[in-house]
């Protein structure tokens, strides 16, 4: 158990007059106590242990609180094991651990066509019988699944979870089975937040000038602690962080901005799941940071997914975040962004002189819905943006904008004079095109003015359905105070 910190552990009990006496009341207490003691002990007991001597497959299923949500609208297997298939306001999940190939199964309400499995270079192809739907993963995976006329349903396959000691004096261990409130969580150097798969943390996360902060495990954070629009609150926020970590849990309900990093260097994410719906639910916000590496994540936004900013946040204590931005890293990664939002945005807040050698490399953009765009950098401050790389980008769907790089004055400038952007490339871009598209999706290059400006952008092996791009009509490209747009 965990001595030093406080919260809640929800509980539901039925029936008013059940207890009578305070006697009566401890001796209660202490039954359920035991009986949950036991309860989650068991489930840990039942959880299968990878066996490297055989090449039979695992499955490990995750134990969740009873008081959560549970999908009207799906049910799934995993090798015959029933897995809870969480409900949100976004879009359902389903999560477990796995080691080698796994049979899934899932057992839809209706069915009205039109299955799709995303990422597509997954190649994996669906078996349908009426209401069911079967395939096989490889192993640890992370898929959404698209059926028409309901949302989609993510599935999270980890590895095989190792749980740490909560003996450990630096660890703050969270078991599965339960639902902990604990508000606003703050860490310290040199330690470990774990939240167990099936466990749920509701609340939200800081760190403030500290190293070695280590946030695991493929438990569930809730940001539905707070009230949108009255307490919102950033689900992860670390300030002026070095050398840590955030990796491999689920986030959900997020009342603003989802993991932020402000003024930190050396940061790794990785295999982080998210499912945000309300407007400003960016995915990552890395504000005025430097050697930072997104990884192997999905993220599902109701706005930016990434978003690389410098700025000062004057909500509720003021934190200067204006820095410059570099060597910021975002590989093998799935998005999905909603309301307006871009799938990767420079932008828009960029009050600092220099943002240099942003790449994104290897991702698949499956969605950018309503007005936003794939290709994002909005410079609305003074920054000069130099060295932009996006390589190995496949793009499954998008309607409004596919490019979007412009030097701009917004209400969100704060700066008295403009900045520029230069040394751009597109490199190895797949793009699917859709009847939708045509009419209604452009993409644009604009500066300012004559002085400041967007120049020495080049696409390599851009590609439209398969065909090289080679022109900027091709594109429905607008272009205005840029110069040496090139096509090889």
């Amino acid at each position: 158990m965990i001595m030093s910190l406080k919260f809640k552990i929800l509980s539901k009990m039925r029936g008013k007059n059940s207890i009578r006496t305070k006697g009566l009341n401890c001796v209660f207490l202490v039954l359920i106590v035991l009986s949950t003691s036991a309860l989650v002990a068991k489930s840990h007991s039942n959880i299968p242990k990878a066996d490297t001597s055989k090449n039979e497959s695992v499955v490990q299923v995750y134990t969740y609180p009873r008081f959560c949500p549970e999908s009207k609208r799906f049910k799934l297997k995993a090798n015959g094991k029933e897995i809870f298939v969480y409900h949100t306001s976004a879009d359902p999940f389903a999560a477990f651990s796995c080691d080698g190939e796994v049979e899934i199964e899932i057992e839809m309400l209706n069915n009205e066509g039109g299955i799709s499995i995303n990422p597509i270079k997954e190649n994996i192809i669906p078996k349908i019988e009426g209401k069911f739907i079967r395939f096989k993963i490889p192993g640890p995976i992370k898929l959404a699944i698209e059926v028409a006329g309901v949302p989609q349903l993510f599935l999270y396959a980890n590895p095989i979870e190792s749980v740490p000691s909560a003996n450990d004096p630096n660890i703050k261990l969270f078991r599965a089975g339960q639902i902990y409130e604990v508000g606003e969580l703050n860490l310290k150097e040199n330690e470990t937040l774990y939240i167990e798969g099936g466990a749920v943390l509701r609340g939200c996360i800081r760190a403030k000038s500290a190293k070695n902060i280590h946030i695991n495990g493929f438990g569930v954070l809730d940001g539905g602690y707070y009230d949108r629009g009255k307490d919102s609150h950033r689900s992860i926020l670390f300030a002026e962080c070095q050398n840590s970590i955030i990796e491999n849990i689920i986030m959900i309900e997020p009342t603003s901005w989802m993991i932020v990093l402000g003024a930190c260097e050396n940061i790794t994410i990785k295999n982080v799941k998210e499912l945000g719906k309300v407007m400003g639910s960016d995915g990552a916000d890395l504000v005025g940071c430097q050697n930072i590496k997104i990884e192997n994540c999905m993220f599902r936004n109701g706005d930016d997914c990434i978003a690389i900013k410098s700025m000062v946040f004057r909500r509720r204590d003021n934190q200067d975040f204006a820095k410059n931005i570099e060597n910021i890293e975002i590989t093998n990664c799935s998005f999905i962004a909603y309301n307006g939002g871009q799938a990767m945005e420079i932008g828009h807040e960029l009050r600092t002189p220099s943002v240099n050698n942003i790449r994104f490399t290897n991702c698949d953009i499956l969605g950018v819905h309503d007005q936003g765009g794939v290709f994002g950098i909005h410079n609305c401050d003074r920054a000069i943006i130099s060295n932009v790389l996006y390589e190995n980008i496949r793009v499954e769907h998008f309607y409004n904008k596919l490019i979007d790089f412009r030097i701009i004055k917004s209400r969100w400038t704060e700066d008295s004079i403009r900045g520029s952007a230069k040394n751009i490339t597109l490199k190895n871009i797949d793009v699917k095109v859709s009847e939708y598209n045509e009419g209604y999706s452009i993409s644009l290059i604009g500066g300012y003015d004559a002085k400041h400006t967007i120049e020495n952008v080049v696409f390599d092996n851009f590609r439209l359905n398969g065909i090289k791009v080679q022109n900027a009509d091709q594109l429905d490209l607008y272009i205005k105070q840029a110069s040496k747009i090139s096509f090889k």
